[in-house]
């Protein structure tokens, strides 16, 4: 509504999909009511559609109901197929997004902790389980402030991204981003910025010069040789950027603005 009270189109838009969201949650409610009857509480079907509810439980904010459910599908999966089989350690990561998700913050760390253990340990260091866990684990210690944790913990999850999928493959490029990222704010400018220029390098070869995920490589390089003191680099990056955007996007596109503008005021 606006200030005199009015619906305008987004707000009624936005009550239109919270009421499709609501809609879809009490069909998914009836369906977990409908499986528990007819296969039981501890059928792996029924615990799937509960997770799924947990889930939508989840994205629509209703946080606290999440883990409910959550907490509920890890007791049973625990109990029915052991605190190590797969199912449980993916219904053991739910509950610590969620927790997460809830302000929960050390309680998630500890499950997260403990998943990446388990999960490495059962599925061995390869395994796509173990690889997404020990990513999370490295998210989450950085949003904790926890630097020294996460760097350690990045630099895990590089090695393991180049030994497994290889230095050409997206997560490879974006668990260097995440490292450079951790780095800086561990004031270790100096191998920041050279992981930095091996993403510009890398983005290059892999997807060309052109590419938006280079030209952002190479935009987030002059910016960090600017905050790093080292001008005549960062001017000569910026140079070489505007003049790409400029035939690329045209000399008067937000982007290329935005660039020149900053080569301006360097």
């Amino acid at each position: 509504m606006d200030e005199q009270g009015r619906v305008t189109p987004q707000s009624s838009a936005e009550e239109q999909l919270k009421t499709v969201i609501e809609e879809a949650i009490r069909r998914q409610e009836a369906q977990v009511e409908e499986h528990v009857q007819m296969f039981g509480a501890e059928h792996a079907e029924t615990l799937a559609m509960r997770s799924e509810l947990a889930y939508s439980y989840w994205h629509s904010g209703r946080v606290e109901e999440a883990i409910e459910v959550e907490q509920d599908v890890l007791a049973i999966s625990e109990r029915t197929l052991g605190a190590e089989a797969p199912a449980t350690l993916r219904a053991r990561a739910n509950l610590a997004a969620s927790f997460w998700a809830a302000g929960r913050h050390d309680e998630a760390i500890r499950i997260e902790e403990a998943v990446l253990e388990a999960t490495e340990r059962v599925l061995g260091p390869d395994h796509e389980h173990t690889l997404t866990a020990r990513s999370n684990l490295s998210f989450s210690y950085a949003s904790a402030g926890r630097t020294g944790d996460a760097i350690k913990v990045l630099q895990q999850v590089l090695a393991d991204r180049l030994r497994v999928l290889g230095r050409d493959a997206e997560d490879t490029l974006e668990a260097r981003s995440n490292l450079a990222s951790s780095l800086w704010k561990a004031d270790r400018q100096d191998e920041a910025i050279a992981l930095e220029e091996e993403i510009a390098s890398e983005s290059a070869r892999i997807h060309g010069e052109e590419h938006t995920e280079t030209l952002t490589a190479r935009r987030d390089l002059a910016s960090s040789y600017r905050q790093a003191g080292r001008s005549e680099q960062a001017r000569a990056v910026q140079e070489a950027l505007v003049v790409d955007l400029e035939r690329l996007l045209g000399p008067d596109h937000p982007a290329t603005r935005g660039a020149r503008r900053i080569l301006e005021d360097s």
